[in-house]
């Protein structure tokens, strides 16, 4: 009899722990859905015409726009169509397409000087730099300081989406976010990657 009753007492135990396991499953992939962030096309206008109200706001006017990578080239084309013109401007805003150039190994970001990129014409100009994503901020950062070292009149900053913690704040953004994301020109699919992280 005491044998069949801590048979049932195991059974219920085993129950009990299936229940919880399921539990747990459940909540961590709510957690995972919750936090991650799919930003459409249409958030992609919401947003960038968000950031052209806060620069009209501020009067700022720039003289060229500095764009970081391929989601910066995306908005940077976005803004520089669209933004006011001014100063007698009569056409787009000029755009000038930056990246960096690195490989990883064992798990640091070496970088590779790019002799394509100089930026000594933007002396003396007002300039925008552009970002599709501001995460860490180390990027955006390294540019700012690259830019300003030539001797530019003025410099501002501006991204679509920046993360919360980033190190470097945007003078311009369209959505601080603390999840996971993905923009729309990242098909599903297809072999779009952020960075490289091929071993050396």
């Amino acid at each position: 009899m005491e044998i069949k009753i801590i048979v049932k007492i195991i059974e219920w135990v085993g129950y009990l722990f299936a229940v919880i396991g399921a539990g747990v499953t459940v909540y961590k992939g709510i957690q995972v859905w919750v936090n991650y962030q799919k930003i459409t096309w249409g958030d992609v206008d919401k947003y960038t015409k968000k950031i052209i109200a806060q620069i009209v706001k501020d009067r700022f006017t720039p003289d060229i726009i500095v764009t970081i990578g391929r989601g910066g080239a995306i908005i940077g084309s976005i803004l520089s169509g669209n933004l006011p013109k001014t100063n007698s401007l009569s056409y787009n805003i000029p755009i000038l397409g930056t990246d960096r150039v690195y490989i990883w190994c064992d798990g640091q970001r070496n970088e590779i000087e790019n002799k394509m990129i100089d930026f000594r014409p933007l002396e003396s100009k007002t300039i925008l730099l552009v970002a599709g994503d501001v995460i860490t901020g180390e990027t955006m950062k390294f540019y700012a300081n690259e830019i300003n070292s030539v001797g530019v009149k003025d410099l501002k900053a501006a991204c679509l989406v920046k993360a919360v913690n980033s190190i470097f704040s945007p003078d311009y953004f369209g959505k601080e976010i603390s999840a996971h994301f993905k923009l729309p020109w990242m098909y599903k699919g297809y072999d779009y990657i952020r960075d490289s992280r091929k071993p050396c």
